[in-house]
């Protein structure tokens, strides 16, 4: 079966399309439409409210422009493909461009703050146990401790630098990536406090203080990982662009 069959089966809704790409158009509300093409761009078709307002039958279609009127208002809408270093399809209503969701870039809201500090906080909580665990190793020549130390610190080092500008700059898929790094540190800290709270070394007992505070990482990344949840909520691209919160500019 040839590309140009299988993206004109797709369009014909026979078969699944490879790709959606969703754009708000420069109207009243914002509406999204939908785009569904193979990645070869061999055709696709134009989708608003459960609606096909405009099919492209083969990659050539597309290049010149395929061009039809929006049902709700008779406006000319016009899907293009763009080719040059990268390929990038373009779509306009009345000679105003739509804006591509996944380019829709919102100013950090109080949540995504809010999620950075936690994650931020998780960390510091870590680097004291790995304090302790340091101590410890100098106290009683202890070199599992010391490894520890050295290992917690270096790590934590890295998630300072790295989770709280996903929070705050990295839009929801930052968000996301930092709940599953959260979630993951949660279980290793959690692992890491039972595995202190047994009977400590009577001539240097720090075990307990380092339980706590393995403990007490592990509950700032719970908690990351849990209001990340939030955060990505109010991020939400098509919701900011709508109420004027997102940095890019439409013309309804």
């Amino acid at each position: 079966m040839t590309p140009v069959h299988t993206a004109a089966q797709a369009v014909r809704g026979r078969i699944a399309p490879d790709q959606e790409l969703r754009y708000l158009l420069p109207l009243p509300g914002h509406p999204q439409a939908v785009f569904q093409t193979s990645v070869n761009y061999d055709g696709g078709s134009l989708v608003l409210d459960g609606r096909t307002v405009l099919e492209a039958h083969t990659r050539a279609e597309l290049e010149s422009g395929v061009s039809a009127h929006l049902p709700s208002d008779r406006s000319r809408i016009t899907v293009r493909l763009m080719t040059g270093s990268r390929r990038t399809l373009q779509i306009d209503v009345e000679g105003r461009r739509a804006v591509p969701v996944d380019e829709i870039r919102v100013p950090p809201s109080a949540s995504a703050w809010l999620h950075g500090w936690l994650a931020l906080a998780g960390s510091a909580a870590g680097f004291v146990a790995s304090y302790l665990y340091l101590r410890k190793a100098a106290g009683i020549q202890d070199e599992w401790a010391l490894k520890m130390g050295t290992h917690m610190a270096g790590w934590h080092l890295l998630l300072t630098f790295t989770l709280f500008p996903a929070s705050v700059w990295g839009q929801r898929v930052g968000i996301r990536a930092v709940q599953v790094v959260s979630l993951l540190f949660f279980c290793i800290h959690a692992g890491i406090a039972c595995a202190n709270l047994g009977p400590s070394d009577p001539t240097y007992p720090l075990d307990r203080w380092i339980a706590l505070f393995n403990a007490t990482s592990g509950a700032f990344f719970l908690m990351t990982t849990v209001f990340g949840n939030r955060a990505h909520r109010d991020m939400d691209p098509v919701a900011a662009l709508r109420g004027g919160r997102s940095t890019n500019r439409t013309d309804p």
